[in-house]
């Protein structure tokens, strides 16, 4: 079913989306539990389908052939890259086929399968001839060299970063200039558990994971500043922010609430006596392009939050979600890389699930324009 290129291909149009394959024969296809087309041609266009929303289709062959697909549609003018860019998985039982447009700009992608890193690979696109029998959780990473400005200023707050971060291992050193992209596959060869959904409950917590942080800013009174000081932890008390976004009722007629947190921060002279305290204000964390439609419910999150002691950038990130009343969804964001990020989603009853994390790059993040991480999460099941 599927070769170095993959007899199967995902396409993205301005409206829709387009399936083409090389197989013979007839071919039925069903999207998302509906017979759509059934005939001998060897290409299929979608254009029902909504930006954002997870597409799953059914192909089965006049050879006895099957494969499902996955994928959501974009638009080339939206701000999140991965609301413009498309990706897809391709699930047979010979193995399963990502795919995605190219990054400009990225010679390689590395390739995560349960967490442990499998391939390398220089194309958009990867074939893990693994077959599924189990629900399999894959990630691809690539890292896209960013271009300084030459703004006033700019090169000696960079050069402070980097003089601070020099002890640290070179890996961080080559993200610190450098743009973070990330693709996640909830790969699900079986249809889920949970068939019907009624609360999707998002949470997202930035957080400093230092219990104090050092000011690059060597004029500044606060010589230090507070952490949160501790590692991922969905339950945890201890962030900068706290946002969450509850949609309930997604069988019925959905309602989507916000609400938003955050904590003090507090100041330090070299002594570790406290310069200050304040709590930041949370007026610019808000939804917009909320969308609410009987079992379906799209927004966007924006967050724009700074330090209340001194004049720092904002802590910054976007998510786009486009939920339904079932356990399959599409979620795209990004955020500056300082401090750490963690978002997590909960599906009814069920137990949190982590959607992304995000190391921070520390202090050198200062430096403009600010490399940011552009992440997206695709659930492939039916």
């Amino acid at each position: 079913m599927m070769n170095g290129e993959g007899l199967i291909q995902v396409r993205t149009l301005n409206e829709g989306i387009e399936l083409t394959w090389s197989l013979e024969g007839e071919v039925a296809i069903v999207r998302n539990g509906r017979d759509v087309y059934r005939g001998t041609e060897h290409h299929y266009v979608d254009l029902e389908t909504k930006v954002g929303e997870q597409v799953a289709y059914h192909l089965t062959f006049e050879s006895g052939e099957e494969a499902k697909v996955y994928t959501a549609a974009v638009n080339p003018e939206d701000e999140v890259y991965w609301n413009r860019h498309m990706t897809a998985a391709v699930v047979t039982e010979a193995g399963t086929y990502l795919h995605w447009d190219p990054i400009s700009d990225v010679e390689t992608y590395t390739i995560y399968r349960q967490g442990r890193r499998v391939a390398e690979v220089s194309g958009a696109g990867y074939i893990d001839e693994t077959p599924l029998t189990e629900p399999t959780f894959y990630e691809v990473r690539a890292l896209r060299p960013m271009k300084r400005t030459g703004k006033p200023g700019s090169h000696l707050i960079d050069f402070v970063g980097k003089a601070m971060t020099l002890v640290k291992e070179q890996t961080l050193a080559t993200r610190r200039d450098s743009e973070l992209y990330v693709m996640y596959f909830m790969v699900n060869p079986s249809a889920p558990e949970i068939k019907e959904v009624d609360d999707i409950h998002l949470r997202v917590q930035p957080f400093i994971k230092q219990p104090i942080l050092k000011n690059p800013n060597l004029f500044s009174p606060h010589t230090y500043f507070e952490g949160d000081g501790r590692s991922y932890n969905v339950y945890s008390e201890d962030y900068r922010t706290r946002t969450e976004v509850l949609v309930e009722q997604l069988n019925d007629e959905p309602l989507v609430s916000i609400k938003k947190d955050a904590n003090v921060t507090r100041g330090y002279t070299k002594n570790h006596k406290v310069t200050g305290e304040d709590v930041a204000s949370v007026d610019k964390v808000y939804l917009k392009d909320v969308t609410i439609e009987p079992g379906e419910v799209a927004y966007r999150l924006q967050h724009s939050v700074g330090n209340p002691l001194v004049v720092a950038p904002d802590i910054k990130y976007t998510i786009v979600a486009h939920l339904k009343n079932r356990a399959t969804f599409k979620l795209s964001g990004e955020h500056t890389q300082a401090p750490h990020h963690e978002i997590y989603m909960r599906i009814g009853d069920a137990p949190w699930i982590t959607i992304h994390r995000a190391d921070s790059l520390g202090v050198s993040f200062m430096a403009k324009p600010f490399p940011y991480c552009h992440w997206t999460y695709l659930t492939c099941m039916q």
